[in-house]
């Protein structure tokens, strides 16, 4: 079920719910009709089944009147011949009439009471017309067809529903007219017909007055429950007092009237000299006018179950066009709550594929304060917080963007600076490499050096007694001095690129900053190493030069030799100093040098680590950056 309407459409749900009111509203509906169908079927069939009774009653009238006019003519009234013959001729024209009406109702109950009484009618007729009957045997005949009349009348009323009668006042006025009417004008008929037999004879016995007299206390019932049903029906109905009022209580009047004679005149009477004929136009008029209530009645019901099946098709009417106005309004507010709640769903719609398709531009229409009311409230506050989100990411990754290109620029130049110092400490640490050699071999030289002057300092020591050999030695001393004084010529030169290569290290332990502090110092120190080497190898420039000329007065001095070689040993003495000192300043300048070139090295290193930290660097930084402008395009796609 929960699958099947989701897949159904809002307005095609609101749809299904109208049908289903529709069927709810429906069953009712046809069930009322159904009902009130029955109720106004039952008033047409009470309608169509008065006739019917009219005709009845009219037939037992008749038949009453022809036993009242039988027993006069019977009993010797010949006067009254053509009026009994006129009263039989209408009393066969309404039975006839009944036999129709009996053949077009064809109910097997109906029909065999009627065969029954039409039978006994049509024998009693021809007895009495052909005066072979006795006045009480025509009387009880008469008196007996009476009844199975009635109880016709009574299976009619049955079978057309006027004795189920659904309201008080048209059910006691049916009571009074068909139930107890037609028995009390029996009783008023028998009374007429015994009454009228008596005074025709001018006697009567005490049990012939006895049945008058109960002749006279069951019509006088029968008046009294008839009024009884009378009033209630008024009662229900005061409309009933005023159309039947009258007649009524002539009718009632008249009926006790000649209840009253029949017990004066003849039940309590001493002698039976009262008229027959006035006492039967007395009774007759009672009955007649009993009839004329039953006529009138019968309008008055006729009217009633004009005006309930008017009701029923008014009312019917009125449910029906009621119940269509109540859908149609019932469709109208539907139709309307439908559109009051898809019209804002397809709003709400609208603006969120906007808001997907990032325009955040499309304003919210915002109506009420329902539901869908605080659905669109919704949307519109996540729309007004989309475009403070998305203006304040976009400022961000501006900001990044030009945060990254900055840090991006600035790697490519840290990079390129790293780059040249990585060169530069390259050929640092290669120049350093070749004054190391140097020194090393200035240090060789030194040594070399030195153990020549010692040599020198045991030749002069011991060159007292050899001064034969001065002159070879002298010139070879010569020849030492010469390649000292390069020697020492090389070591000023090597002192001076000392200092010029400690400079340059200064001036880029300088550039380093924290990280080439300690390189700075270690430069420091080479460059006075380079200057006492200097100036040591320039005053032992100077010394060589001395001794040179020396060598070279020694030459044309050779004959002061033994002075001269006092002043050479001291001079070989000072020599020997100096080189010592030579040596050890070379040794010196060589660890030196040896460190130098280790913190070259260890700087070469590091640039290489920061070089590669700066590279690191500067790819994540144009990574960031290619995020920040993806970030960038993703955002562009709100449209504020």
């Amino acid at each position: 079920m929960t699958s099947m309407l989701t897949k159904l459409l809002l307005w095609q749900k609101f749809v299904l719910l109208s049908v289903i009111a529709l069927i709810l509203t429906a069953i009712p509906t046809a069930l009322y009709y159904l009902e009130s169908s029955k109720n106004l079927d039952a008033a047409l069939a009470e309608k169509q089944g008065l006739p019917a009774m009219a005709l009845i009653l009219k037939t037992v009238q008749l038949t009453q009147q022809h036993r009242g006019l039988s027993a006069l003519v019977l009993g010797g009234i010949t006067s009254e011949k053509e009026k009994r013959e006129a009263k039989q001729k209408e009393a066969d024209n309404s039975y006839a009439g009944m036999a129709a009406i009996v053949k077009k109702i064809n109910d097997k109950a109906i029909t065999d009471a009627w065969n029954k009484a039409e039978q006994d009618w049509s024998t009693l007729r021809e007895q009495v017309t052909k005066a072979t009957i006795a006045v009480p045997a025509s009387y009880q005949a008469h008196s007996a067809l009476v009844p199975k009349l009635l109880l016709v009348n009574d299976l009619i009323g049955d079978y057309y529903g006027l004795s189920l009668d659904p309201n008080i006042d048209s059910y006691q006025l049916i009571q009074a007219m068909y139930y107890v009417q037609p028995y009390l004008t029996e009783e008023l008929g028998r009374m007429r017909a015994k009454g009228a037999g008596l005074l025709a004879k001018k006697e009567a016995t005490q049990e012939d007055k006895m049945v008058v007299s109960d002749l006279v206390a069951r019509s006088n019932d029968r008046t009294q429950q008839m009024n009884n049903s009378f009033n209630k029906a008024v009662l229900s109905n005061p409309d009933i007092e005023k159309k039947l009022g009258a007649i009524m209580k002539e009718a009632t009047g008249q009926a006790m009237g000649a209840m009253k004679v029949a017990t004066e005149k003849i039940a309590k009477a001493e002698t039976l000299d009262f008229s027959s004929v006035e006492y039967v136009q007395l009774t007759t008029r009672a009955i007649d006018t009993q009839f004329q209530l039953n006529a009138d009645a019968s309008k008055e019901l006729h009217s009633i179950l004009d005006q309930r099946i008017s009701d029923f098709y008014q009312l019917r009417w009125t449910m029906i066009f009621a119940m269509l106005a109540l859908i149609c309004v019932a469709g109208l507010f539907a139709r309307a709550i439908a559109r009051s709640v898809s019209m804002p769903l397809e709003q709400a719609i609208v603006v969120a594929q906007h808001i997907a398709s990032g325009d955040l531009r499309f304003p919210v229409d915002i109506n009420g304060h329902n539901e869908t009311g605080r659905l669109l409230q919704a949307l519109e506050d996540m729309r007004v917080s989309l475009i403070d989100i998305v203006g304040n990411v976009r400022d961000s990754i501006e900001n990044i963007n030009n945060g990254t290109h900055d840090i991006a620029r600035g790697n490519v130049d840290l990079s390129a600076r790293t780059e040249t110092q990585a060169s530069s400490l390259e050929e640092t640490a290669s120049s350093m490499e070749q004054m190391t050699g140097t020194v090393r071999q200035n240090s060789d030289s030194a040594r070399q050096a030195n153990q020549l002057v010692n040599d020198a300092s045991k030749v002069a020591t011991d060159g007292g007694g050899i001064v034969s050999q001065v002159i070879h030695t002298m010139e070879a001393i010569n020849d030492s001095s010469r390649k000292i004084s390069e020697i020492i010529g090389v070591i000023d030169g090597i002192a001076f690129q000392t200092n010029i290569l400690a400079l340059n290290a200064a001036v880029e332990a300088a550039r380093a900053g924290e990280q080439g502090r300690g390189f700075a110092v270690v430069a420091t120190e080479v460059r006075n190493l380079a200057q006492r080497s200097a100036t040591a190898a320039r005053e032992i420039k100077g010394l060589i030069g001395s001794s040179v000329e020396q060598v070279d007065a020694g030459n044309e001095l050779a004959g002061h030799a033994g002075k001269a070689m006092n002043d050479i040993v001291a001079s070989v003495k000072r020599v020997t100093d100096i080189m010592s000192e030579i040596v050890t300043a070379t040794a010196e300048q060589s660890t030196g040098i040896e460190q130098i070139d280790l913190a070259i090295t260890q700087m070469d290193e590091m640039t290489q680590q920061n070089a590669a930290l700066v590279e690191q660097a500067a790819a994540a930084a144009e990574g960031l950056q290619e995020q920040s402008q993806a970030l960038v395009q993703t955002v562009s796609v709100f449209k504020l």
